[in-house]
């Protein structure tokens, strides 16, 4: 007696099982373009602006790049890294001697994640900043832009008191001062022609905080206070810090 044999489920696969294949495809796609999409319009973005067709491809991701924070340059890291941002401080002590403080500092700062939301904390405060400003006549040619302006610069002054008070407060309410230090890379063609090591003195430049036009000129703030000297990073005396001691 001949029995008709029933194909098995396993062996003849559905149209459905294909169906989720491509959904599952297609959703790590588009996952994998949301990730490498941001860190590409960053690197193709000049002073004219965004690549347009890069623009153009990383629209639809925009949301979901949002949503999961993948919207990301990754400029610190290879292959082409910019320069890094730090914030010294200096405490007056009793005695009116000054006390100066690194941050990030390694040294300081441990574990390595200790030393890392220091690093964030640095960049975050060179992010915000904005500078002094808008100039008077903006107010009559483009009002919304001279009150954007003040917006940002008053949000760039509340996180740099922030880490005034907080700072105040850990160090028992001693006046401290903050500025700015870039600290930047040589370029391949300067390297080549005179290797120097990361923690040259030459790669540091203290960033004032002044008006950005050429006929208004600001007296140094409280952050870049002329009582902070060059002790505890090597900063040259270049034409920037000669200024900032005036």
């Amino acid at each position: 007696m001949v029995h008709d044999r029933m194909p098995s489920p396993a062996a003849k696969p559905s149209i459905l099982s294909k169906r989720r294949r491509l959904i599952i495809s297609g959703l790590l796609l588009f996952h994998l373009l949301a990730v490498a999409l941001p860190p590409l319009a960053f690197q193709t973005t000049t002073v004219d602006g965004p690549s347009p067709l890069i623009d153009v491809l990383i629209r639809p991701f925009r949301g979901y790049g949002e949503f999961l924070h993948l919207n990301r340059g990754y400029a610190f890291f290879a292959p082409d890294p910019g320069p890094s941002h730090l914030f010294q401080a200096a405490l007056t002590q009793p005695d009116q001697s000054i006390s100066e403080q690194l941050y990030p500092d390694l040294k300081q700062q441990w574990p390595r994640l200790l030393y890392h939301r220091h690093f964030m904390l640095a960049e975050f405060l060179h992010a915000s900043y904005w500078p002094p400003g808008p100039p008077d006549d903006m107010f009559e040619t483009d009002r919304a832009a001279a009150e954007l302006w003040q917006q940002r610069r008053a949000r760039y002054e509340f996180i740099r008191q922030s880490l005034v008070d907080h700072l105040q407060h850990e160090n028992g309410g001693r006046h401290v001062a903050l500025r700015r230090i870039e600290h930047g890379l040589p370029s391949l063609s300067n390297y080549q022609a005179e290797p120097i090591e990361l923690s040259d003195e030459r790669l540091y430049r203290i960033l004032l905080d002044q008006p950005v036009f050429s006929d208004q000129i600001a007296p140094v703030p409280v952050e870049d206070a002329e009582q902070v000297s060059t002790e505890v990073i090597p900063v040259p005396q270049t034409d920037s810090a000669a200024e900032e001691s005036q």
